[in-house]
C-alpha cells in the first residue's frame, strides 16, 4: 500500500485543502466523503470506529479511494455530488439510528 497510502495522504492533508474551499475544505471532511462514496454508505457501518478507517481498507479498496480523490481535482462537481450523497446517508443512518 505504499505508493496509494503516500498519495492517499498528500491529496488529504495537502492537495485537497489546498485546492477546496467549497463544499468542504478539512482533511476530515474529505475523507468521510471518500470513505462513504467508497462503501456508498456511512462508512463506520462498514469499519471499526477506533481504528484508523486507512488502516481497515484494502490495497485495492485504497486504490479507488485515490482514483477517486484525483477525480475531484479534475471534475470538482463529482466532489460535491459525493458530499450531496455523504450527508444523506448520514441523516437516513440517525433516523433509523
Amino acid at each position: 500500500m505504499g505508493e496509494a497510502l503516500d498519495r492517499y495522504k498528500t491529496l488529504l492533508n495537502e492537495i485537497l485543502p489546498g485546492t477546496f474551499v467549497k463544499p468542504v475544505r478539512y482533511n476530515h471532511c474529505f475523507n468521510r466523503i471518500v470513505l462513504d462514496w467508497l462503501f456508498q454508505d456511512v462508512w463506520y457501518k462498514h469499519l471499526e470506529r477506533a481504528k484508523p478507517a486507512v488502516t481497515q481498507v484494502s490495497e485495492a479498496q485504497l486504490s479507488k479511494m485515490v482514483y477517486r480523490m484525483e477525480q475531484w481535482l479534475a471534475q470538482p462537481h463529482l466532489l460535491w455530488e459525493d458530499n450531496r450523497k455523504s450527508l444523506a446517508w448520514r441523516r437516513d443512518y440517525r433516523q433509523k439510528g
